[in-house]
């Protein structure tokens, strides 16, 4: 049940956990492996913020082919061994609990699957912020970002209105899908995103700390 405070929408990826620089080293590997002319920026451009399902399906069109299932495991298997080596985005423990301690309520809303999720926030020593009732998968819903059916989904069952809702997000598909659902948006900025797919945000910040004062002034409180 809603509070008297908003709820503010953490994406996963790039957000909570450093695990975007990860996911596009194994990205270039996997399509090199595949044969095609791949390099990280490829990476960024190609598969960042955007759902697995999603990210399948572009993978076939340019192998032209359905994945081999053998082939596909293999990579899914390297993609979790990196995040063996996940650590959390610098300042975002004290910026989720700031913006808790001030009323706000929080939760996960994310292209990764929903057992990957959990096995993130866990790696990065982050569950005890996000409890199971409050991580969100596009997995769960009919399409990944940019369509805005994650956060819907997530504002919904956290009990809030889209309009009392801040994304905090690091990609262009995760903008425009808070922007498709009628939400605020605070583009987080890092060194391997490019700057200009944070434009259509509502404040962008480069560094976790600034965000208690950005959600504040946001939200009004």
């Amino acid at each position: 049940m809603a509070g008297s405070g908003w709820l503010v929408v953490f994406d996963c990826d790039g957000v909570l956990v450093d695990s975007e620089r990860l996911n596009v080293q194994t990205w270039t590997a996997m399509m090199l492996d595949a044969g095609i002319d791949f390099t990280e920026d490829d990476a960024v451009h190609t598969f960042v913020g955007k759902a697995y399902a999603d990210n399948r399906v572009t993978i076939a069109e340019m192998i032209d082919s359905v994945p081999d299932p053998e082939w596909e495991a293999k990579w899914r298997a390297e993609f979790a061994r990196s995040h063996e080596r996940l650590e959390p985005i610098v300042g975002a423990r004290e910026a989720v609990v700031a913006v808790r301690d001030v009323g706000h309520a929080v939760c996960v809303a994310s292209g990764s699957i929903w057992r990957a999720i959990g096995s993130k926030l866990t790696t990065a020593g982050l569950t005890d912020l996000f409890p199971e009732e409050s991580r969100f998968s596009a997995e769960q819903v009919e399409r990944g970002k940019p369509a805005p059916d994650v956060f819907l989904a997530a504002a919904e069952s956290m009990g809030y209105a889209p309009q009392r809702c801040v994304v905090v997000e690091d990609s262009r598909a995760g903008v425009e899908a808070a922007r498709a659902a009628g939400m605020t948006v605070v583009g987080y900025h890092s060194d391997i995103i490019p700057v200009d797919w944070l434009e259509h945000s509502d404040a962008i910040i480069d560094d976790m700390a600034d965000l208690p004062s950005v959600v504040a002034r946001l939200t009004h409180t």
